[in-house]
C-alpha cells in the first residue's frame, strides 16, 4: 500500500490560526498589552522559533509568566481540523497508508493530534 505522509502543522489544520486565538486568550487572561501580540507572532514566526526560545521570551518579557504551559496546551487545544480535510483523509486511507510527521515538540503534537481526531484518521 503506498505510504502518504502529511506534515502537522498548517497543512491539515490551521495552526497559525489556532496560535494566534490562543495567544489572543492568554493576553487576556493575563491582562497583558493587546498590542503585545503582534510581538509574540513575530516571536513564534509561524512556528519554526523553538519552543523553549519563545517560552523564555514571553517569561523575561512579562516578569515570569509560565509560557511553555501556554504553549504546550492552549494553542494545541485550538487546531481546527475542517470537515473537508477530514473527509478526504477518510477518503485516502482506503488506498493509502496515511501517517504525520512532525518537527514539533512531543507534547505539543500529540495534543493536536488527539484534540482534531487524527489520531483515529491515521495509521501512525
Amino acid at each position: 500500500m503506498p505510504l502518504l505522509m502529511i506534515d502537522l502543522d498548517n497543512t491539515p489544520g490551521d495552526r497559525d490560526a489556532a496560535f494566534r486565538v490562543a495567544a489572543g486568550a492568554f493576553f487576556a487572561e493575563h491582562r497583558l498589552p493587546a498590542g503585545d501580540l503582534d510581538w509574540l507572532l513575530t516571536v513564534d514566526a509561524s512556528g519554526p522559533t523553538p519552543r523553549r526560545e519563545v517560552a523564555t521570551a514571553l517569561s523575561v518579557r512579562y516578569g515570569g509568566i509560565d509560557g511553555q504551559d501556554f504553549l504546550d496546551r492552549r494553542a494545541a487545544d485550538r487546531v481546527p481540523l475542517s470537515d473537508p480535510v477530514r473527509e478526504a483523509l477518510v477518503a485516502a486511507a482506503d488506498s493509502w497508508s496515511c501517517v504525520i510527521v512532525t518537527n514539533g515538540r512531543t507534547v505539543q503534537q500529540e495534543r493536536k493530534i488527539r484534540h482534531t481526531g487524527l489520531d483515529r484518521l491515521v495509521s501512525g
